[in-house]
């Protein structure tokens, strides 16, 4: 009987796996880290207490979260014997999610303390100057790494009256999520950081929304068991939950993971916190050098604020004194990290030498054929990785090692791995000059930390090389705005220095948070859609030096925010952006076809204007401007390599050189009715008709597109106001793409653990 009863069991058993629906257990691409034996378990809309219940009782399995905000499941560990489709089998069950790995969007940078200029770029000043607004009334949580809240100039309390600081909470603990602190306390500083571009308030840092109330939700440890400052979905939505119900106006996001769609658990978490009123700004991502299609999760998530990066404009920094001959007495900007293991410093004149190998090359990645003992040897970026330069350069007897960049614009803190050489980066254009002057005479340098010179960016306001990407994996833009991520200085941990210079979307995106409290605080009516849509087409494009053109949108969005526009904006357009992924070959009609021309690859869509001045009609017109079209392959079809540090190879784009390019070749827009009058608070409709470049071939598969910009004028003024929106599309039939690279390329292949085919 006991017998018969074990089979019966086993049967049910059976039958109860047997059930579980293709695609029911989710997967990420095998580029995506997740946690091991750990699971977003999620539940249908009309599940019931005995289903949770279920799962919960189920060998092996310990709940860490319940959610029941902006994600309707749980968050469990398992033992090793417990396999997702298990879980998935249960009554109620939807999917089950791997528990997604996340990390902090950020980079080492130079020292900096001109928010001065910055804050002038954004229109922070003037809106400050002249609207008044601090932020006060608006609530702001933010997800990171904690914040050092007794920083002077972070109010130097904790939930005391009059703190800025009244809600947020440790979720992960120093080394453990067993056990979190009584207060998000900063260990990293990234947090910190973002805490200052938000709010700080003093005269080194002065954030965008001073007086607006703050939360911090610290989702990332000191370290964790991957053996990093790491933190998941599981802990992400949790935070999210808590800053739905502590009531936050704001959420600020600059963490992610890249190579995931929209419906990522993280994103369509953030997604919901959005549907439910909350404003959600989140850094699309760090990824830009590596090409497109590298905007993070959460910030692809439908209504969020994805952020990319400019450079800032100028900073102060130390700087490495040559003494030349013939030039005389030379300044030349060093990257400087007060934590760095390779610090450079040298009070004594030494020598300095450009290190060549015996084929002639200088960049530091074979044994050279330069005397460059008792030295500094001076090589440039590329080939090898700094680490490797650093290793041959101290093998060599070298006293210290200076790289400088194989690309224009300020350089970034390079790491040199475990070598202890002193070691730093320089510029392109300042190698350049020290190479032309070693290679005819003898310079001697030195270099301390205490003296500081202001240098003017070469590459300030140009949208930073490291932001990501889009498209989206759906063909949306990816990135929505843009505001100052590229060397941003602002607050750090006080034992370690106080302040501290990063760089990343990081950094740009809780520049967007403080202004969206702005805009709330001017405007408290306004739903996430709006305050989205106004920042959007607020924003100024950002030209492209190298070409002429605008960035293109995928990595630049609508371009860089301006704060004083967006506050006193008294239209909407909708939607903020044209994501052109459904195009048609062929012949216009009509009109059109006489505006247009025939057989080329366009696409229709019509935009919503809003007159807001309920008092004052509106006259509008529109113009164009195409920006630059790009492409992750090479003409022989194979992806272009150009992962930071390793490569000197940049993103395809064209047109790839100052050059004119013929006007017939660029993207057109044409459109019969975007010149109208709009009454008060009334909406008109405008249609517009976008063509594809035809200077590009189809089979390079080029992604194009530029920026409607309108002109707004109402009755009775003189003055004008700009908005702006941006387009983007595949110069192709996106759904003729083969999924497999052709056999030639070696791929697909079978490999071993080892990576061996």
């Amino acid at each position: 009987m006991c017998m018969l009863a074990a089979i019966i069991a086993l049967a049910v058993v059976f039958v109860r796996f047997a059930t579980v629906e293709a695609g029911q257990v989710r997967s990420y691409s095998s580029n995506v880290p997740v946690r091991r034996s750990s699971y977003l378990v999620e539940f249908h809309d009309d599940a019931h207490d005995g289903h949770y219940h279920a799962v919960r009782s189920h060998g092996g399995v310990t709940v860490d979260h319940h959610y029941d905000g902006v994600f309707r499941g749980m968050a469990v560990s398992t033992s090793a014997s417990v396999n997702p489709e298990h879980l998935a089998g249960y009554g109620g069950v939807k999917h089950v999610w791997p528990n997604r790995i996340h990390r902090l969007s950020t980079r080492a940078s130079k020292f900096n303390t001109t928010s001065q200029v910055l804050h002038e770029k954004t229109g922070l000043i003037q809106t400050v100057n002249e609207l008044g607004l601090d932020g006060s009334g608006v609530k702001i949580g933010v997800i990171d790494s904690g914040v050092d809240y007794m920083h002077p100039d972070l109010g130097g309390c904790w939930k005391t009256e009059g703190c800025p600081w009244q809600y947020g909470v440790d979720l992960v603990g120093d080394h453990s999520t067993a056990n979190p602190n009584p207060t998000p306390m900063d260990c990293i500083g990234h947090g910190t950081h973002v805490s200052g571009i938000i709010m700080a308030s003093g005269t080194q840092v002065r954030g965008v929304a001073p007086k607006a109330t703050m939360g911090m939700y610290r989702v990332f440890p000191c370290s964790d068991s991957e053996g990093g400052a790491n933190s998941d979905d599981s802990v992400i939505i949790k935070a999210m939950e808590l800053a739905l119900k502590d009531g936050m106006d704001v959420v600020s996001m600059s963490l992610g993971t890249t190579g995931e769609w929209a419906e990522s658990r993280s994103a369509v978490a953030a997604a919901n916190l959005v549907a439910k009123g909350v404003i959600v700004v989140a850094a699309s991502g760090n990824d830009g050098e590596s090409g497109l299609l590298t905007s993070n999760s959460p910030a692809i998530g439908k209504g969020v604020i994805s952020v990319g990066s400019v450079n800032n404009w100028s900073y102060k920094a130390p700087y490495i004194e040559v003494n030349s001959p013939s030039a005389g007495t030379l300044r030349v900007l060093k990257v400087y990290n007060p934590t760095d293991l390779n610090n450079f410093v040298f009070e004594a004149p030494i020598p300095l030498v450009v290190s060549n190998d015996v084929a002639g090359s200088n960049e530091g990645c074979n044994p050279p054929s330069t005397d460059i003992s008792g030295k500094i040897a001076l090589v440039k970026r590329g080939t090898c990785t700094f680490g490797i330069k650093a290793a041959i350069a101290q093998e060599a007897g070298a006293e210290g090692l200076l790289v400088y960049d194989f690309k224009a614009g300020a350089p970034e803190t390079p790491s040199f791995g475990n070598n202890t050489i002193p070691a730093t980066m320089i510029s392109l254009t300042d190698g350049n000059m020290l190479a032309a002057l070693a290679a005819k005479e003898t310079l001697t340098l030195t270099s301390t930390n205490d003296k500081f010179a202001t240098f003017e960016m070469e590459d300030g306001g140009r949208v930073t090389g490291f932001s990501s990407y889009g498209p989206t994996p759906e063909l949306d833009l990816g990135v929505d705005i843009s505001a100052p991520g590229g060397s941003i200085w602002s607050t750090y941990l006080r034992n370690n220095g106080s302040y501290a210079s990063m760089s990343g979307t990081s950094m740009a995106a809780p520049y967007v948070a403080g202004a969206v409290a702005l805009i709330k605080q001017a405007n408290p009516g306004l739903l996430p859609d709006q305050v989205r849509n106004i920042l959007s087409a607020t924003a100024k494009p950002v030209a492209d030096p190298q070409t002429g053109l605008k960035y293109t949108p995928f990595q630049s969005g609508s371009g860089l925010i301006n704060i004083y526009d967006a506050a006193k904006s008294r239209a909407t357009i909708d939607p903020p952006t044209l994501a052109l992924n459904d195009t048609v070959f062929g012949p216009f009609t009509g009109v059109i076809h006489r505006l247009a021309g025939d057989n080329v690859r366009w696409a229709s869509r019509t935009l919503k204007i809003k007159n807001t001045d309920t008092t004052r009609g509106m006259w509008v017109s529109m113009n164009h401007t195409a920006a630059d079209s790009v492409t992750m392959f090479n003409r022989n079809g194979t992806l272009v390599d150009a992962a930071y540090g390793t490569s000197d190879e940049t993103i395809p784009t064209w047109p790839a050189n100052t050059k004119p390019v013929a006007g017939n070749t660029l993207p057109k827009v044409t459109s019969l009715d975007s010149n109208q009058y709009i009454g008060p608070g009334l909406t008109g409709l405008v249609t517009v008709f976008i063509t594809a470049p035809s200077g590009l071939d189809e089979a390079d598969r080029w992604f194009y597109g530029g920026f409607l910009n309108f002109t707004m004028r109402w009755d009775g003024e003189s003055t004008q106001s700009s908005y702006v929106v941006p387009y983007g599309g595949y110069n192709g039939d996106y759904s003729k793409i083969n999924v497999l690279a052709p056999a030639s390329t070696g791929l697909p292949a079978f490999v071993d653990d080892d990576g061996n085919v």
